[in-house]
Formats: structure tokens, C-alpha cells, sequence
């Protein structure tokens, strides 16, 4: 397996990543954006990319605040640590990584949990069908309310 990495404004593997959120799509009833969006989405911000033999078996669209846009990883290739590896990444980059979910979407509630993002709000009607979205959200630093309140606790 090979990690790469794609820049804002370089569409290399657009097209791969597109496969592999088509098949997910198709699977499971997730990630339904239009290809219009994703590929703005990816060309505009920075791709990360597992590589099996040239064809990409995961990638993740994180924007420069550290929200991430696209997470996938093609259903043949689960469980192999890419994903977890991926969002490491962007917690490498920056202090705060952030995501919006389906409620429905178990597997991903799970997978986010189980590396730590905590959930900070629903948003009602987020997505297209009316479903409801849960914003997570995993911090590398403490918030600035946690280091106010360490400061406050601190004194005497």
C-alpha cells in the first residue's frame, strides 16, 4: 500500500477517489454528493490517498480549517487500518479535525468514536433526504475553554 498526497488545485486520482465514493454510495446509501461537488471539493483542498497497485483503496478531502469533507475507504480494503491512518494524518496537520455524520450511519459513529472525536451538536435536516447530522469533532490540543478553565481551577 502507498500513501500519497494531493494539493489543492492537483485533480490527480479525482477520478479513482469518485470510484471508490460510487461504490460506497451504491452499497451502503452514503456520501450521495453530486460528482460537480466532489470534484470542486477535492480540487480545492488537500487529498489524501492509499494507492493498491495505482487505484486508490481509501482517501480522505480535508479543507486547510481541518474539517474533513470525504472519508472512504472501498469496502474490499475495510478494516485494514487506512481510514484510522488517514484521519491520523490530518490530526498531524492540525489541532482540531472535524466531520459532520449521518445519525443512521452506525459504522461511521462507531469508527469516530472509537478513535476519539466526541460529538458536539445535532443539526437537524443537514442532509438532502432531511436526515439529521451529528458534528464530531477530535481536538490534538485542549480547547481554549479547557485551558481557561485549567487556568481558573488553578487558582487560589
Amino acid at each position: 500500500m502507498e500513501y500519497t498526497k494531493a494539493p489543492p488545485h492537483e485533480s490527480s486520482y479525482v477520478d479513482e477517489a469518485w470510484r471508490v465514493k460510487e461504490a460506497i454510495r451504491e452499497r451502503e446509501g452514503y456520501l450521495q454528493q453530486t460528482y460537480e461537488f466532489f470534484h470542486d471539493s477535492y480540487e480545492n483542498n488537500t487529498a489524501h490517498l492509499h494507492l493498491d497497485d495505482g487505484s486508490v483503496a481509501a482517501f480522505s478531502v480535508v479543507r486547510n480549517d481541518g474539517y474533513l469533507l470525504f472519508l472512504g475507504v472501498d469496502p474490499e480494503h475495510r478494516g485494514e487500518g487506512l481510514g484510522r491512518e488517514l484521519v491520523e494524518r490530518a490530526l498531524s496537520n492540525h489541532s482540531k479535525v472535524s466531520c459532520h455524520t449521518r445519525e443512521s450511519n452506525e459504522n461511521a459513529l462507531e469508527f469516530y468514536r472509537h478513535l476519539g472525536f466526541k460529538r458536539e451538536r445535532e443539526v437537524e435536516s443537514y442532509y438532502r433526504n432531511g436526515e439529521t447530522a451529528y458534528f464530531l469533532v477530535k481536538r490534538t490540543e485542549p480547547s481554549l475553554r479547557n485551558k481557561l478553565s485549567g487556568v481558573l481551577k488553578n487558582e487560589d
